[in-house]
């Protein structure tokens, strides 16, 4: 078994949308020690009108993980953490990240980014887009090759710090991005789900996790020349919709699953393994249910 250091992302939109305050987020997220703690850099939350930038908001959860000694993984571009995965602005016409001129708006809003967040000492990685090479999110979109190049180019012309890349791991071998991404990035990042909703038979929801075995990812990590992370796993409910999601026994996730899934991660020759769930555990915390928080201990 290897011993990888446990880290969460934290996703302030989600924060928002399960109404809990981004300030007991932060209280709560500095009890656990974690090795990092993933934020994004949210587009459509930042540049409110073409060149109109309120960083307001990311600049003070920064500010309280800098104070704290806090290491941080920063998200950049426009596909982010969480649904619906392209955080878009409304201003922006040709919402396609093949478009010549919306590509030159990406780059732009990275650039300034950079420029205000760079002096924030906490920040140890940058993660590039999210997962850019797997198509997702409402029109099932993908960031070209060819911009996720500049967008990397970019970041390395004004920082030093290294750069994240991250892919879909469930079908990790057959999609092919991980090859992409290792020519492209200074570290490499996995995402696996290990009871994802799949479809319902007969009224039976029905479950998969990814499509190669362990023994597979094992071997596959290990020939991999730069360090591998799992910047998602399980740790909160993948279900049909929200109502499941929201249920009181959900079958995707539980205390015990949570354990297990760590457990079985860190069989794997990663960095680091962050826990996909932070804001859900929170959640159940504010319904009077600790078993998360208790679980990872």
């Amino acid at each position: 078994m290897f011993t990888p250091k446990l880290g969460i992302t934290l996703s302030q939109s989600h924060l928002e949308h399960l109404n809990i305050p981004i300030d007991l987020a932060i209280q709560e997220s500095l009890k656990h020690n974690f090795a990092h703690i993933r934020i994004g850099a949210y587009w459509n939350q930042i540049e409110i009108s073409p060149g109109g930038f309120d960083f307001s908001k990311l600049q003070y959860l920064l500010s309280k993980y800098e104070q704290a000694n806090q290491p941080v993984v920063l998200t950049l571009g426009v596909k982010a953490p969480r649904w619906p995965e392209y955080y878009w602005p409304d201003f922006i016409v040709n919402k396609d990240p093949k478009e010549s001129q919306t590509q030159q708006q990406i780059l732009t809003f990275i650039k300034q980014v950079i420029h205000v967040t760079k002096s924030f000492k906490c920040i140890t990685h940058w993660q590039v887009e999210n997962e850019p090479f797997d198509p997702s999110g409402p029109n099932n979109l993908l960031i070209p090759h060819s911009l996720l190049e500049q967008e990397i180019k970019l970041v390395k012309s004004l920082d030093s710090r290294p750069v994240i890349v991250t892919c879909w791991g469930n079908d990790l071998l057959s999609r092919g991005g991980f090859h992409q991404a290792e020519q492209l990035a200074d570290e490499l990042g996995v995402d696996l789900y290990f009871k994802q909703f799949i479809t319902q038979v007969l009224g039976k929801n029905i479950y998969r996790g990814p499509a190669q075995t362990d023994k597979k990812l094992i071997k596959f990590f290990q020939s991999c020349p730069k360090p591998v992370w799992i910047t998602e796993l399980q740790a909160e409910p993948w279900e049909k919709d929200e109502t499941g999601y929201m249920s009181d026994q959900p079958q995707s996730i539980s205390p015990n699953q949570l354990k297990a899934n760590i457990e079985r991660a860190r069989k794997l020759p990663v960095k680091e393994i962050l826990l996909w769930g932070f804001e859900y555990w929170l959640w159940q915390s504010q319904k009077g249910n600790d078993s998360y928080f208790d679980a990872i201990k």
